[in-house]
């Protein structure tokens, strides 16, 4: 995901309700959502670790998260589009439209 916008919240309740699907989807032991600064950080460990960073924008009555810096670890590049997938039905379930 490059881009997400996210109405009628801030980033750090949607970070609750992001931690909060995550865990009800079995994902917590591998997957975090935290933000750092003005940034919003999504970790995926699982042997090795993978970031995703994105830079937070205020948007009406939300927030624009653009994707700055994604690193990967080798071993989980051929799960990306998996994973991907996953984090993109995690962003809809709370409210979270992909631009």
């Amino acid at each position: 995901m490059r881009a997400f916008r996210v109405p009628g919240t801030t980033p750090e309740r949607f970070v609750e309700q992001v931690e909060s699907e995550i865990q009800a989807r079995d994902f917590g032991n591998i997957a975090a959502v935290g933000i750092n600064g003005e940034r919003l950080i999504v970790t995926f460990s699982w042997m090795g670790t993978s970031s995703l960073e994105y830079s937070l924008h205020v948007d009406g009555d939300g927030f624009v998260a653009r994707l700055e810096r994604r690193r990967m670890s080798p071993f989980h590049a051929p799960f990306r589009a998996g994973f991907d997938e996953r984090f993109g039905k995690v962003l809809n379930s709370v409210g979270a439209v992909l631009i």
